[in-house]
């Protein structure tokens, strides 16, 4: 259901800081497919998500969603289909508005906008219950503004305003690297649960290689702006941490040095 065809992307072009970031990267996703993204600092993991939501344009190749061509449409059109959570939680929400006002934002996102009350009384009670969903006790605070919220909270609501209307896609950029860990492995279950619920096409770029390997159904290593490793079934479902270092070292013919500590 999306397909990203030689794709290619530098910074400081023509200059001597000149870094190809995306090297004629190629990646069919079957829809329903949950990808975690590992690879080093540069490897390009995050710029592959920029280049899928639009925040950066390709300088060669093509994306093509259901068959229609994205690659120059800009981010603000993709939003309208694309969910994202990012590794800071404030930026997934507006920290000066109220869970409420959050959830309603995000309920009209794709949907023509009139001079009518956004927060009926039916709409709130169905906010009340995915709240509820949550398991954090934010259904009773849905006045609170939520730069009050700890960053679990924030990260749970930002994951459910990305998923609120369904996206064709949803990107998830090491959207648990600033918590704690016990707040972690509630973030991680939480995602697993909306994803496979929703029946979510999904992307995930992780630091962790464990989670990596658990989490879902396709794994990519990425290294120098290339995808080295694609393994999913039951390749997947068996790897090993030691393994995946493995798998590494042959593909790239080198030693692991920095990448073992960013990853494992």
């Amino acid at each position: 259901m999306l397909q990203l065809k030689n794709v290619r992307k530098a910074f400081n072009i023509g200059s001597i800081n000149e870094n190809v970031v995306l090297r004629d990267l190629t990646l069919d996703i079957r829809e329903g497919d949950f990808i975690t993204i590992i690879g080093g600092n540069g490897a390009g993991k995050s710029t592959l998500l920029n280049v899928i939501a639009g925040v950066f344009p390709v300088d060669e190749g093509q994306i093509i969603l259901e068959d229609r061509d994205i690659t120059k449409t800009p981010e603000h059109e993709r939003a309208r289909f694309i969910g994202r959570v990012f590794q800071d939680p404030m930026m997934g929400t507006a920290p000066s508005m109220t869970i409420a006002e959050n959830l309603s934002f995000a309920y009209y996102r794709d949907k023509r906008r009139g001079l009518k009350w956004g927060m009926r009384e039916q709409l709130k009670r169905a906010f009340e219950q995915k709240l509820a969903d949550l398991g954090l006790g934010l259904e009773k605070r849905m006045d609170t503004k939520v730069k009050l919220l700890s960053g679990g909270q924030r990260q749970a609501l930002a994951l459910l305003i990305a998923t609120l209307v369904k996206p064709k896609l949803l990107l998830l950029d090491e959207h648990t690297a600033s918590l704690d860990p016990s707040t972690v492995s509630l973030i991680n279950d939480l995602t697993e649960r909306i994803v496979y619920e929703g029946g979510l096409t999904t992307l995930m770029v992780t630091h962790n290689m464990e989670h990596a390997i658990k989490m879902g159904n396709r794994l990519i290593m990425m290294d120098k702006g290339r995808i080295i490793l694609d393994i999913n079934g039951a390749d997947k479902t068996s790897l090993t941490v030691d393994e995946l270092v493995e798998m590494f070292k042959s593909a790239v013919r080198r030693e692991f040095d920095e990448d073992r500590l960013m990853l494992n």
